[in-house]
C-alpha cells in the first residue's frame, strides 16, 4: 500500500462522528477509504477462525489507488475501539487485525474525561432501544459467559500501549476530546500533520458545527420508559410496539425535553453525572497516570483524574 493509512478507531462519543462528517472530508486534505460496513465486515465480524487480512488489505489498496493526488486516506470507525456496551471486547484483536492489515498504518485514538464520556455513554445506550436504569447498566453482568459494561474499557492507556507495542509510539497519536472542543483548528492541524495532510490549513465555519449532540440527561426516567414499548436494536420484542427508538416517542418526548421551558426547569437535575460521580470518583486516576506517563506526543490531561 502506497500511502499510510490513518486508521482512527475512536472511542465511541469522543467527537467521532463530527470527525467523519467534518474534519475527514476532501476540502480538508482527507479521504476516507472506509466506512462503518467496510471495517464491521471486513474486521470487526468474522470470526477468529475465518478471518483473512487479504480482502480488507486488497480494498484499502484499490481505494488508494482511486485516491485524487495528494489527500491523506483515512479509516475513521470508533467500533474498531470495541462495544461499550459490552466490555470492549475485541479492541485488542481488533488492533492485531489492523496490524495485519496495514503494518505501516497510523492510528489515532481520541479520548473523553470518564466521568464525562460514562454518561454520554449511557445516553447512547438509551438511544438504541436500552431499558435498564444507571445503576443496573454501570453494574455490568457477572453471569460467567455474558459481558456487559465494565469500566476496565475506559482505562485508555491499556488499548494505547497495545497500539503502540504493535505500530511503535510515535505511530500512535491520542488527542482529547477536551482539548478539541479549546480550539478545534490546532488539534485538528495535529492531526493533519501526524497523518501527512499537507492541505489542511483551517476548519471552516461550517465545519465547526456539533454532530450528533445527546439528548440531556434529565431525559433519562422518561426516554428509558419510552423504550419499554418501542422497539430497539437492544429491545427488539417490546411487549407492545408503539414505534422505533430512536424514532416515534422518543424523538417527541425527546425534543419536548430540550425546550428551552424544560431546560430552565431541570437543567440542575443530573442523577447520571451524579451516580458515575459517586461510583467511579478516583476509578481512572492511575491508568491517567499511565497515559500521562508513556504517550508520544504532547497531551494534556489536566481535567482528568491524575
Amino acid at each position: 500500500m502506497s500511502h499510510p493509512v490513518l486508521f482512527h478507531v475512536g472511542y465511541h462519543k469522543t467527537a467521532t462522528t463530527w470527525m467523519q462528517k467534518r474534519l475527514f472530508t476532501e476540502r480538508n486534505g482527507f479521504q476516507q477509504v472506509a466506512d462503518h460496513g467496510d471495517v464491521f465486515n471486513r474486521i470487526v465480524r468474522p470470526h477468529g477462525l475465518h478471518f483473512d487480512p487479504g480482502p480488507m488489505r486488497d480494498f484499502l489498496a484499490e481505494r488508494c489507488r482511486e485516491m485524487p493526488e495528494g489527500l491523506a486516506p483515512v479509516v475513521s470507525s470508533e467500533i474498531l475501539s470495541g462495544h461499550p456496551f459490552y466490555a470492549g471486547q475485541d479492541s485488542d484483536v481488533h488492533a492485531e487485525r489492523i496490524k495485519a492489515i496495514a503494518p505501516n498504518a497510523r492510528i489515532l485514538i481520541s479520548i473523553r474525561n470518564q466521568m464525562r464520556i460514562l454518561p454520554s455513554i449511557y445516553m447512547q445506550y438509551l438511544l438504541r432501544g436500552g431499558t435498564m436504569p444507571p445503576r443496573t447498566f454501570f453494574a455490568g453482568v457477572e453471569e460467567p459467559g455474558y459481558f456487559g459494561f465494565d469500566p476496565l474499557h475506559f482505562e485508555y492507556d491499556r488499548l494505547v500501549s497495545r497500539y503502540q507495542e504493535l505500530f511503535g509510539a510515535k505511530n500512535v497519536l491520542v488527542v482529547t476530546q477536551e482539548a478539541l472542543k479549546a480550539d478545534m483548528n490546532a488539534v485538528s492541524r495535529q492531526i493533519a500533520g501526524f497523518a501527512g495532510n499537507v492541505q489542511f490549513e483551517r476548519l471552516s465555519e461550517e465545519d465547526r458545527s456539533v454532530q450528533s449532540p445527546s439528548y440531556p440527561e434529565y431525559a433519562v426516567p422518561v426516554l428509558r420508559r419510552i423504550n419499554h414499548v418501542q422497539y430497539g436494536v437492544l429491545n427488539p420484542v417490546p411487549i407492545i410496539s408503539l414505534g422505533r427508538t430512536p424514532y416515534g416517542l422518543y424523538k417527541i418526548a425527546g425534543y419536548l425535553l430540550r425546550l428551552q421551558v424544560t431546560k430552565r426547569a431541570l437543567s440542575r437535575y443530573r442523577p447520571l453525572s451524579e451516580h458515575v460521580r459517586k461510583t467511579f470518583a478516583g476509578r481512572y486516576a492511575e491508568s491517567n497516570r499511565r497515559l500521562d506517563a508513556y504517550t508520544a506526543h504532547n497531551l494534556d490531561l489536566s481535567a482528568y483524574d491524575l
